[in-house]
């Protein structure tokens, strides 16, 4: 097997930080729920990532913590997790509920009384689903006796270890695999999803093990999508044609998101872009440890403004990432809280107007001083001829 960048004791300290959390509440576990699209907090603790099943990870205030899954994940998971308690409830099936006739796994009511829980936290309540919770909470006497806890671990995940920033780092590289498969490649008449293709093959022949976000391109009346995914629609001469390509290395994620134009690109439109890139490069500069995060997003959509844009505005001018490529806390207007060093970003600048739009992205590490791109490919304008 290949050497990691991750170890067991990582992990092993991940969970002694998530039960110092937890002490300072009135809990006697958490519960730390993920899918298969969003696996981040299972992923965290455990290093397992469930497939077409979901999972917890049950961290008890003191105790060995448990991987709760579903009937049919037992040997993947135990192959995978870091975790070696691994239990398996009917409740974390497929979503196509299959009945297992004949099955002897354990209830909700053998859980709490293993783990003496009175007072439970679940961390991802917001994607919890409604049938589980009711079960937990007729075992546990009623929905008095569970808390949302996701702000329990905020603190936990949001400074990233030098294992941590690794990870993002050599995601950031392999990500920049993908883009230069695409300026190597892209011509006129190409798809929209051809080309993710080829930025998907590059980046997994250099090292990922899977795209950190399904990697997409937006082209001309496409590019003003924010989110989106890639279409058959082929790519044309003179028009934005946005692409946001991310790895995924042992969970992290990382992003590049960049605007190319195939042959002359309109004065206004190269204009826009400029607007967009030189917001962006003010977003790293302004990110520093001490920093109240709303003045950065200040500044930031106050110099586009300035330079007439301000209704192109979206979002951002940034977000956080580590195990998701989007993950908690958001860098916004109203956000009320100070930078830290070894904090994780995506400098995030979308910018909109008409049927017209692109994305600049890269990953950064706040600093004392300057911050640390992840990425050491750099922001310019691509127009190919």
């Amino acid at each position: 097997m290949a050497k990691t960048i991750l170890t067991q004791a990582e992990f092993d300290n991940r969970i002694v930080k998530a039960q110092k959390a937890m002490a300072k509440t009135g809990l006697d576990a958490l519960m730390v729920f993920s899918t298969e699209s969003e696996p981040a907090g299972v992923r965290y603790f455990s290093d397992y990532w469930p497939s077409f099943e979901t999972a917890v990870v049950l961290i008890p205030r003191k105790g060995k913590a448990a991987l709760l899954i579903g009937p049919e994940s037992l040997t993947y998971a135990t192959s995978r997790s870091k975790i070696d308690q691994v239990i398996q409830l009917m409740d974390f099936r497929e979503s196509s509920q299959p009945d297992y006739p004949g099955s002897t796994l354990p209830k909700w009511n053998d859980i709490i009384a293993k783990f003496k829980i009175k007072k439970l936290g679940i961390v991802g309540f917001h994607m919890f689903p409604y049938t589980i919770m009711m079960g937990i909470a007729d075992a546990i006497g009623g929905m008095k006796n569970i808390v949302n806890a996701d702000e329990v671990l905020r603190p936990v995940y949001m400074q990233k270890s030098e294992l941590e920033l690794d990870c993002l780092r050599k995601a950031a590289k392999i990500s920049e695999y993908g883009f230069k498969a695409i300026l190597e490649k892209i011509k006129p008449g190409m798809t929209e999803a051809a080309l993710c293709g080829i930025a998907t093959e590059a980046m997994l022949a250099h090292g990922a093990e899977a795209t950190g976000y399904p990697v997409w391109c937006c082209s001309g009346p496409n590019s003003n999508q924010a989110i989106s995914r890639p279409s058959l629609r082929k790519v044309k001469t003179g028009e934005i044609i946005h692409f946001s390509i991310g790895a995924k290395v042992e969970g992290y994620s990382a992003s590049i998101g960049r605007p190319v134009v195939l042959g002359h690109c309109p004065a206004e439109t190269k204009k826009f872009l400029q607007v967009g890139l030189d917001a962006h490069n003010l977003t790293f500069d302004l990110m520093r440890a001490g920093v109240l995060a709303s003045s950065v997003a200040m500044k930031v959509h106050q110099y586009i403004k300035d330079q007439g844009y301000g209704d192109a505005i979206l979002y951002g001018p940034a977000h956080g990432c580590g195990q998701m490529e989007c993950e908690y806390p958001f860098l916004e207007t109203s956000s009320n809280y100070t930078l830290e060093e070894n904090m994780t970003f995506m400098a995030d600048m979308f910018l909109h107007r008409g049927n017209m739009g692109f994305r600049w992205e890269d990953g950064l590490i706040v600093k004392n001083g300057p911050a640390e791109r992840l990425s050491k490919f750099g922001c310019k304008i691509n127009i190919i001829k």
